[in-house]
């Protein structure tokens, strides 16, 4: 039987900010298990929705589009971020973010609620993608190519936002939604939610043990390094920023004294023999710019790939701590000293989607958490490297434009006992002042980038305290007598 089309309304679904709505799905998109926050705010009971396509809770003001960039990810094993307007069963809506990251069989989706200065901006670019789409639609355009033309026109509207691509904005926008919900949540609780409530080890470890309790202990631990690891991002934000910012600026500087060592060479000539010493030094500070050049070329690739890299680990390490903190918050909910769930599975519902049942729902976060884990280390390792390789690269051009400037300061001796009406004492000054800018400038790029370089080897050692966390919570998991080491069949 054909579902009843619902209309939408005007009207929000109350969101708390700490409450965080999950889903699974098989691959073809069917719910399979979510959790109470979803059912509250679709404002649907279990039966309505284990075992319906997740596009029940699909509203008619986002882009095909958008939809059809989220699937494309995934269906790849990569994981996204996107912004998503959600109808519940009376047609009320709610706005989230949802990070969507594949499983062996299906799909895990985590979603909170946006409150980033993005919110509006992507409502406002979304609107205009319908918009468009409807135009096309009626053109007698295909899906496809309406797809193809509404891409492009996001596509347009990211770069005009300062984006490279859609996964520039992702890493930024992710993150940018989970710091902007931690003020919230402090405002409220003066605390992280991990921390809010934690067990002491003291009194789950007392005998007889309680192995939920001993997995909320586990996952607590978890999220507090997760929560350090999402601490430090902002320094490699800022980091990108001066590297975007320095990229085109290094490659400017050395055209430039490309230029003026042609200027002073050819100004060197038109003096003839009283300049002949000049001009040898005008040969040197060309052949140094022309080095200098080349190396400049060279950083500026390193640049934009350690930006790229930048702007993965963000992601990895934003997405790892919101796996976490799903975990914790499913879990804290399923043991007798935590929240009720609010509604009740019936053991009928639980024979007819094994999936929902709470151990097989916890070994599907498991395993979207480890293998967004096995993604962060070699993710961070890459940044490393790439930062090792970039900070090599600047001490290069460093180290070519103080040859540089002796050649300058040997200019400038040269061009004073010239006759004082020519332009060569000008132009070597001037070669003098963007040298010591420009070296200035990179020397305080090198310091930020050894700084940067030092916390994520730190982090880099956390990341195995982590990983040894983990293998903790996947112990304490499957010690639970309603808990499988495998996944039960759908």
């Amino acid at each position: 039987m054909a579902r009843v089309k619902i209309q939408p309304k005007e009207t929000e679904v109350p969101f708390k900010i700490e409450d965080l709505i999950f889903s699974t799905t098989d691959e073809k998109g069917i719910i399979r298990s979510t959790n109470d926050v979803f059912l509250t705010m679709a404002r649907y009971s279990p039966e309505e929705v284990l075992g319906e396509p997740h596009n029940i809770v699909r509203h008619p003001t986002m882009p095909k589009a958008v939809f059809h960039l989220y699937w494309s990810y995934i269906k790849q094993g990569k994981p996204i971020g996107a912004y998503v307007t959600n109808i519940a069963s009376d047609g009320s809506y709610y706005r989230v973010y949802t990070l969507a990251t594949p499983l062996q069989d299906g799909y895990l989706a985590i979603r909170f609620k946006t409150t980033s200065k993005y919110r509006m901006v992507v409502s406002n670019l979304y609107r205009e993608m319908c918009e468009f789409e409807a135009e096309l639609s009626a053109q007698g355009k295909t899906t496809a190519e309406l797809v193809v033309d509404s891409t492009a026109l996001l596509n347009d509207r990211l770069h005009e936002l300062g984006f490279s691509d859609y996964d520039s904005f992702m890493n930024i926008t992710l993150e940018e939604e989970m710091r902007c919900r931690d003020v919230q949540i402090r405002q409220a609780y003066s605390c992280d939610l991990w921390q809010r409530g934690a067990l002491s080890a003291s009194d789950v470890l007392r005998e007889p043990v309680d192995p939920r309790a001993l997995l909320v202990l586990h996952l607590e631990r978890c999220c507090s390094v997760a929560g350090t690891l999402f601490s430090k991002i902002g320094s490699l934000l800022s980091l990108q920023d001066q590297l975007n910012a320095n990229a085109a600026a290094v490659m400017n500087v050395s055209k430039a004294f490309e230029m003026s060592s042609i200027n002073v060479s050819l100004e060197a000539t038109r003096l003839g023999k009283q300049a002949e010493c000049l001009s040898v030094i005008a040969n040197h500070l060309g052949e140094s710019s022309q080095r200098v050049c080349d190396l400049a070329l060279s950083t500026q690739s390193q640049i934009l790939s350690t930006s790229e890299s930048l702007g993965r680990a963000v992601f990895c390490i934003a997405a790892t701590r919101l796996q976490f903190e799903t975990m914790l918050d499913f879990s804290r909910k399923n043991t007798e000293s935590g929240e009720k769930p609010e509604q009740t599975w019936s053991d009928k519902l639980l024979d007819a989607h094994p999936r929902q049942r709470p151990g097989a729902v916890m070994v599907d976060l498991l395993e979207a958490a480890e293998n967004q884990q096995n993604t962060l280390f070699p993710t961070m390792k890459a940044l490393i490297d790439d930062l090792v390789t970039l900070e090599s690269n600047i001490v290069s051009v460093k180290r070519s434009m103080l040859m540089m400037r002796f050649a300058q300061l040997g200019g400038k001796i040269e061009s004073s006992r010239l006759d004082s009406d020519n332009d060569i004492s000008t132009l070597v000054d001037s070669i003098g002042e963007d040298i010591v800018k420009t070296v200035r400038q990179i020397s305080e790029l090198e310091s930020d980038l050894a700084t940067v370089a030092t916390d994520l080897r730190t982090s880099f050692r956390q990341l195995n305290s982590l990983d040894g966390s983990l293998g903790d919570v996947r112990e304490a998991a499957e010690a639970l007598s309603d808990a499988a080491p495998t996944k039960q069949a759908a």
